[in-house]
């Protein structure tokens, strides 16, 4: 199975984290380059590719890249 961010890097992506929850990816991606992963042509190839890669659904996180973002998910003490 080809992984999400293979497939990232194959689409010219520089800066980015696939994030795996279940059957979901979520995709970070660094800021600047979120304007060409928003456009309808590269959105519809990113998420045909990953779908082929057996995810079942796909997004793309508008917050963009960030360190330690899992974390949020993660109980306060």
């Amino acid at each position: 199975m080809e992984s999400g961010e293979t497939i990232l890097r194959e689409l010219g992506f520089r800066q980015f984290r696939v994030r795996l929850h279940d059957k979901l990816a979520r995709i970070e991606i660094a800021r600047e380059e979120l304007p060409l992963a928003m456009t309808p042509e590269m959105g519809a190839t990113i998420s045909r590719r990953f779908k082929a890669a057996g995810f079942l659904y796909v997004a793309l996180d508008l917050e963009g890249y960030r360190q330690g973002s899992l974390n949020a998910a993660l109980p306060e003490r």
